[in-house]
């Protein structure tokens, strides 16, 4: 025993030699000075940073600290995380912008009647009665960018300390209670850079306790002295700022703004740039903090890497200063993002298969507002309030008013207890002034008055799809009828009375296009039948009028710029006697441009007669000159008759057009021109907005 005691002893004297010396070695030894990285904020334009990191990372540069403000702590804080400058680069060529900086529900989660009411409206606010937990002063409320950021922060979730972080990291936002400088050095990532990049009136701001957080940069723009204050001994900043507007560039609301915001950005400005070791400033001439376009991003990105590689050799004599030979290997994510995932929200030009019920939520207060402009009715103005009644059984009544040529009201009361089923009981007031054409003479000028009740007992929404089946009332008061000239169209509309209609209809709606108005793949259909009547079973005595119609689009993309979309449509009415208000009509840029059976043809601009059987085909190329510069080529032939057997006796229509459209977040802007054998006349069409 006394041996073993003895042995123990032995290697534990060993043991503690071997530390002393290692500890010795150790002190020896001084542990390498740290790097700091500073990011500026500045919007789109710190995009930028993406560029200056990529030539960081080839220079070998170790990074040791990271901070930074609006931007700045976006880009900072996905790095800290653990992603490399080339994820950096792949996820914000990625993401679709638009999208992100709106409050906008991603439309993978919606059905048909959202994703077009998300297509109509322009501005949609949260209404909110009483007291609120969180402030809503901003146009946006940042429900988007917040899910944007708590994908790109995963795994860290939770509240935590940012210096257990691959690189620990801090960021800046304002406290507008009493205008200090909130630092985050702890907390949720995610909502910490929410904060720190809230622009005031843009973004609403995030609340914490008793402090309303805003952008960072109205009180430190470029932290470098947190960076020190960290423990760096080397810092290398990123500056993204512009510079000052003169008096003749303030010319506008946005750019006054902007001006007051890069006025206080300026702050500790100075102080900071005299404590930072190499100051790489990137030219951002000639973009603003709104440039988030693709071709603004990768100018930008690259003007980032340009102005890193103007200070490769302060680069270089930094690494050997410290005594780095060879890079440093980054700490990566537990979570690293796979490069097939980098898109984390919605993208326009990609599908998915998922299917979602999506009837039977609990919907918030919303107000929505459509503003359009047209060469045929200049504006056009059209709100929407959406008002859930809070009962056990889900309900919820929607009011819409439009103003302009054509006036409408609407109320809507839905009950939807279940997922695929939301009964609607609805009353629609429209005033119309309406020009008929007939072959391209004007034949008729009608101004009248429309009162329809419309009840839908089934309807069945999920992702692509939509079933209904219902009745509908619609009364027509004529007010005025003008005759031009005697048409040889055989539904006469001389003589016309006001008349209530009865009608029952089913409608089966299927969309899976991945864009509502420059669809590249995916396709559509859109088939109805209608049964109208006087007195629920017959029409004047006589078997009521059938109303079949259908339409179909595919899209072939033929390259990523390139689709070609083939469209067969067209509608069938059989009656001894077809009411004109029930008549074919032709013309215009889309369905229903202003009566519900309207149906559009390339080259014809007015509201043209048809016949009541009428078919038609149309080719479209769709060409992108870059991601949002659209040109579209059409090419229309169709046939109608008074019978089905008749159809190929007519002359065929035939027309085209030309259009060019730039795809806003306010909508499609541009125009159109074409020609037809019909009218034998160009038409010209320009739109600026959502089409309602």
């Amino acid at each position: 025993m006394r041996r073993v005691m003895m042995a123990l002893v032995a290697l534990l004297m060993c043991l503690a030699q071997v530390a002393a010396a290692q500890h010795a070695d150790s002190t020896d030894k001084p542990a390498r000075k740290k790097v700091a990285l500073v990011l500026s904020g500045g919007g789109a334009k710190g995009t930028a940073h993406v560029g200056a990191l990529k030539v960081l990372e080839r220079a070998g540069i170790p990074i040791d600290i990271i901070t930074g403000t609006s931007m700045g702590s976006i880009v900072g804080g996905i790095y800290a995380c653990g992603h490399g400058a080339d994820e950096l680069d792949s996820i914000v060529k990625s993401q679709n912008w638009a999208f992100v900086l709106s409050d906008r529900e991603d439309q993978c989660r919606q059905s048909l009647r959202e994703r077009e009411k998300q297509n109509t409206y322009v501005i949609s606010k949260s209404l909110t009665f009483g007291k609120t937990s969180q402030p809503t002063g901003g146009i946006i409320q940042g429900r988007n960018i917040s899910m944007l950021f708590d994908a790109l922060t995963a795994p860290y979730y939770d509240s935590i300390d940012f210096n257990r972080l691959p690189i620990p990291f801090a960021c800046v936002a304002t406290d507008v209670v009493d205008n200090s400088e909130q630092v985050f050095h702890s907390g949720v990532l995610s909502r910490a850079m929410r904060a720190s990049m809230a622009i005031p009136g843009v973004f609403a701001p995030v609340k914490m306790g008793d402090k309303v957080l805003v952008d960072g940069g109205l009180r430190n723009n470029y932290p470098a002295d947190v960076a020190r204050a960290m423990g760096a001994d080397y810092i290398i900043g990123v500056d993204v700022s512009s510079e000052l507007k003169t008096a003749a560039e303030l010319n506008s609301m946005s750019s006054i703004l902007m001006q007051i915001v890069d006025h206080n950005c300026k702050a500790k400005f100075e102080e900071n740039e005299a404590i930072t070791d190499i100051m790489i400033r990137v030219n951002t001439k000639g973009y603003s903090s709104a440039s988030f376009s693709s071709a603004s991003i990768d100018t930008l990105i690259r003007r980032g890497e340009e102005a890193a590689i103007a200070h490769w050799d302060d680069l270089v004599a930094l690494r050997e200063k410290l005594g780095v030979s060879e890079p440093v290997e980054r700490q990566v994510s537990h979570q690293p993002l796979r490069t097939d995932s980098f898109s984390i929200l919605n993208q326009p030009d990609q599908q998915s298969t998922t299917l979602s019920f999506m009837s039977g939520e609990r919907r918030s207060r919303r107000i929505n507002l459509g503003a359009r402009f047209d060469s045929e009715e200049l504006v056009a103005l059209q709100l929407n309030a959406e008002l859930p009644i809070r009962t056990k059984l889900p309900m919820d009544v929607e009011l819409t008013m439009r103003l302009g040529k054509r006036v409408m009201a609407r109320i809507d009361w839905a009950l939807h207890p279940l997922s695929f089923f939301r009964p609607t009981v609805s009353y629609v007031f429209r005033n119309n002034e309406i020009d008929f054409y007939d072959v391209g003479e004007k034949a008729y000028g009608i101004t009248y008055n429309q009162h329809s009740v419309k009840l839908s007992l089934f309807n069945f929404n999920v992702r692509n799809f939509n079933i209904s089946l219902g009745a509908n009332y619609d009364y027509y008061h004529y007010r005025t009828l003008l005759t031009a000239q005697q048409p040889a169209y055989a539904n006469d509309a001389a003589g016309m009375k006001d008349k209530g209609y009865l009608s029952y209809e089913a409608m089966a709606w299927y969309n899976s296009e991945n864009h509502w108005y420059f669809p590249t793949v995916g396709g559509r259909i859109h088939a109805r039948f209608a049964y109208y009547t006087d007195d629920f079973v017959r029409l004047d005595g006589k078997v009521g009028v059938r109303d079949y119609s259908m339409a179909v689009r595919m899209n072939i993309p033929l390259s990523q710029r390139l689709t070609i979309q083939p469209t067969a449509y067209g509608r069938a009415l059989y009656s001894d006697d077809v009411p004109f208000v029930l008549s074919n009509m032709m013309g215009g840029e889309w369905y229903g441009h202003y009566l519900d059976q309207q149906m559009p043809f390339a080259g014809v601009g007015n509201v043209e007669l048809a016949w009541n059987k009428l078919v038609a085909a149309q080719l479209q190329a769709q060409y992108k000159l870059t991601t949002n510069n659209i040109v579209l080529l059409r090419f229309a032939a169709g046939q109608d008759a008074q019978r089905m057997e008749d159809l190929l006796k007519h002359k065929t229509m035939l027309g085209g057009s030309l259009s060019y459209y730039y795809n806003s977040m306010f909508g499609p802007v541009g125009g159109s021109v074409g020609y037809n054998n019909l009218t034998k006349s160009f038409y010209y069409y320009i739109n600026l907005g959502f089409i309602f």
